[in-house]
């Protein structure tokens, strides 16, 4: 499941040109970039709770108060805006687990890390979860398999991560000597049925 850039660690020369990269910035340019996050902020509501069939282009514009066309100058169709929403929001919640799970720890720190930076992003990101889960259990031939598939992949990157802290644990003798790659599964498994649990029942 991780690419959102810690700007602490970044060297000051990187911050003062993204800063005046965002000086540069038109006023016009400005507007566009906010309307374009509010179409994506309002698209993920209404998706996540009448799921991809249930909306259309007009409903999310009426919503967004916008004109259509404000819509199909950022995206193709429903499928593009769909399928950019998604992937932008599962790269920031990639860095950010990335983020969790780097740093100075050993590996029960870093397990622990990652499940409170899990359950803060699931608390923040509710209406994205639902989507995502939508999408990663999604079975069978799918018009959107190719955004699918993308999560699917961030979600095996994450796995794997968690499976190398596994292995470096049991070296360590921090975890019992079992499949370390089973182990990931199984706590992926278990972290998946809790996020299910809490969307449902808070």
């Amino acid at each position: 499941i991780i690419h959102f850039m810690n700007i602490y660690s970044q060297p000051i020369h990187l911050l003062v040109e993204a800063k005046m990269q965002a000086v540069k910035l038109s006023r016009k340019e400005r507007e566009l970039q906010q309307h374009r996050r509010e179409i994506l902020r309002v698209a993920l509501k209404m998706f996540s709770e009448s799921g991809f069939h249930g909306v259309t282009m007009q409903d999310i514009a009426k919503e967004a108060e916008f004109a259509v066309g404000t819509l199909y100058k950022f995206f193709a169709n429903k499928e593009d805006l769909y399928g950019a929403l998604l992937l932008e929001k599962i790269d920031e919640m990639e860095d950010a687990l990335r983020d969790s799970l780097e740093g100075d720890k050993n590996e029960i720190e870093s397990i622990r890390s990652f499940l409170e930076g899990l359950i803060r992003l699931v608390k923040k990101n509710a209406y994205f979860f639902r989507l995502y889960l939508a999408e990663i259990t999604r079975t069978g031939p799918s018009a959107l398999s190719s955004i699918g598939m993308e999560l699917k992949q961030g979600r095996e990157r994450e796995i794997a991560r968690l499976g190398g802290i596994f292995e470096t644990g049991i070296r360590n003798k921090a975890f019992r000597d079992l499949d370390p790659f089973l182990l990931a599964a199984a706590l992926d498994g278990m972290i998946t049925g809790l996020i299910i649990e809490y969307l449902e029942h808070g």
